[in-house]
């Protein structure tokens, strides 16, 4: 059954998650790969991990707002969050997770980063998103770029692997340096 999209674009939609899609996600909490751009820095998730995860992200709460990455086709390919929101200073951090290495740089989630956006933007009145990216994942911060994030700095030889040391950069966006006409996703029905 499909499930109700709350934002689309050209490539993927944002909807709820489900029960069933920790079927789907759990085997990719075994890339290591995929846990360590994620801040897992070695660790793997088992089915029962992503269980645990899924009942607490799963009713609605005031500081995070979680959404499945689908493609037009219903394929879950991922999940987009704000979370640490303060609605008093309308701030919040970004985190997202394509999970199939396969499914990189397809503009997936360069495209679920801009619908989250205009989500967070508009609804949440947010006017500031931070997000966090380790250097080594260049193609994170070419895509976060494109989205219209910029480096606020480095937290430098924050993270060890392979016994190198890299920084974790800091990058962030304001409602300002954003197109207000895309935020507005109602086009002007509300005034109808």
């Amino acid at each position: 059954m499909q499930r109700p999209p709350i934002l689309s674009g050209d490539k993927v939609y944002l909807a709820r998650f489900r029960r069933e899609d920790i079927e789907v996600i759990a085997p990719h909490m075994c890339n290591l790969e995929l846990t360590t751009l994620l801040r897992g820095h070695g660790l793997t998730f088992s089915l029962e991990d992503e269980q645990d995860w899924f009942e607490s992200v799963s009713k609605n709460k005031a500081k995070q707002v979680i959404f499945a990455i689908l493609t037009l086709e219903h394929r879950l390919v991922g999940g987009v969050d704000l979370r640490e929101s303060v609605h008093r200073t309308g701030t919040a951090e970004l985190g997202i997770a394509v999970y199939d290495s396969s499914d990189w740089n397809q503009g997936y989630g360069s495209e679920a980063v801009n619908l989250m956006l205009r989500y967070g933007m508009y609804h949440l009145n947010l006017y500031n998103v931070l997000l966090t990216v380790f250097s080594f994942n260049a193609r994170a911060i070419r895509a976060y770029q494109k989205a219209g994030f910029k480096e606020i700095g480095r937290r430098r030889g924050a993270v060890v692997l392979g016994g190198e040391r890299f920084d974790q950069v800091y990058m962030d966006i304001t409602r300002d340096e954003i197109n207000l006409e895309t935020l507005n996703m109602f086009s002007g029905k509300l005034e109808e």
